[in-house]
Formats: structure tokens, sequence, C-alpha cells
């Protein structure tokens, strides 16, 4: 379960009002262990729905959102890794073509209903809204082109420093669904006024990975 850290890196970006809390520009800082990397994150909200670009190490990430629907397609450009993919969604299958560590790919995945999440700071008010306490979405590890099924959960409200500072919070707990629910799960915090993400702490190669918002 540590490569679904891949998963997760990107943020939504945060502003002075809840209605643009997910538009703009923004710097994250990752942390594992001593050593730590910083994530810039780029959000904008449109007809099409919600863009999400993430850069980090020189590795790229991009998504389009839609309401209602989750991810319709999704690009991935990593150099160091040599991949570069593509994928697309219509309806239960979610089409990828490029190059993954080299070599040339093409797959179609089947899945059911669920939304495809991608990547899971921005979108959690679309995903899991404040009337449902879960939420089962489709994941694709961009390391191997498996797809998982995962649930996001309600966990409470927390009072908790981030950056410094004490802020009110809600937190969603991710994990495997079903029988592996148990043995792998990440825990995000977000803001209540805009659901704009703050804070997460994910278990990989032994360890915890941190990533919280520079101010």
């Amino acid at each position: 379960m540590r490569r679904f850290t891949h998963l997760v890196i990107a943020a939504a970006a945060l502003c002075g009002v809840p209605v643009c809390a997910e538009e703009g520009v923004l710097r994250y800082v990752q942390a594992h262990g001593n050593g730590s990397s910083t994530i810039m994150v780029e959000v904008s909200r449109s007809a099409d729905g919600m863009k999400v670009k993430s850069e980090a190490a020189g590795r790229t990430e991009e998504s389009l959102w839609v309401p209602g629907k989750g991810i319709v397609s999704w690009r991935l450009t990593d150099p160091a890794a040599a991949s570069d993919l593509r994928a697309e969604r219509t309806r239960d299958r979610i089409r990828i073509t490029g190059t993954l560590k080299g070599r040339e790919v093409t797959r179609e995945l089947r899945v059911d209903a669920a939304p495809w999440y991608q990547i899971f700071g921005p979108g959690i008010a679309d995903l899991l809204s404040p009337e449902s306490g879960r939420m089962e979405f489709w994941v694709v590890n961009p390391d191997d082109l498996a797809t998982h099924k995962m649930l996001a959960r309600q966990a409470g409200a927390e009072r908790r420093e981030i950056a410094g500072v004490q802020v009110d919070t809600f937190k969603i707990h991710f994990s495997p669904a079903g029988a592996l629910a148990p043995f792998w799960g990440a825990d995000f915090w977000y803001r209540p006024s805009d659901s704009a993400w703050l804070f997460s702490r994910l278990p990989e190669n032994g360890g915890l990975t941190t990533t919280t918002i520079i101010w």
C-alpha cells in the first residue's frame, strides 16, 4: 500500500474567501523522516469542472474533476521514471495510453459506477458531501496502472495547529474498501468554512509522511 502516497501529493489552493479557496497557486511541503520536498499546486474552476495541476521533483500530474461525476481525464509526466501517461474515463472504462517506465502501453481498465478520485486533496466536498458519512471511489496506481477501490469516511472535527496557527478542522480517513481497510490508511484535515485541504498524514516506507501548507 505504500504506493498510494503518489496519489495524494496534490492539494487544494487557498485564498482569502471561501468562493475561491480552491483556485490559485500554492506551495505545500511534504516531509518524510529527515527529508522534505516542495509541491507546487495550481487549481482552477471553469464550466468544464475543476482542473488540478501539481508539480514536485520534476513530476507533473494534471486532472479534470467534474462535480457529480469525478475525474474524467488525467495526465502524468514523470521524466525520472520515463513515464508519460494520459487517461480518460467513459462510463465504466478508464482508457490509458502513453509510456510507463519506458514502455509503450494501452490499457482498458474496468470500473463500476463509483467516481474516480485520483488526487486526494482538492474536491473533497464534491466527493464526500456533508450529508454523507462515507463514499467509495476508484484510484489508479501510476506505478503499475492497477485499479483499487478506496473508501473515504468522515472521522470527526478537531482543533489543531497547522503551520503554527490553531485552526478548526474536520478529518477524513482514506483506506482501501473492504477487507484491506485495517492494513493501510491516510488521514487528511480540511477547513470547515470552504473544505480546503490543510494537512495530511500517511504511512510510507515504514514511517509517516506529512504534507502541510506553507503559509
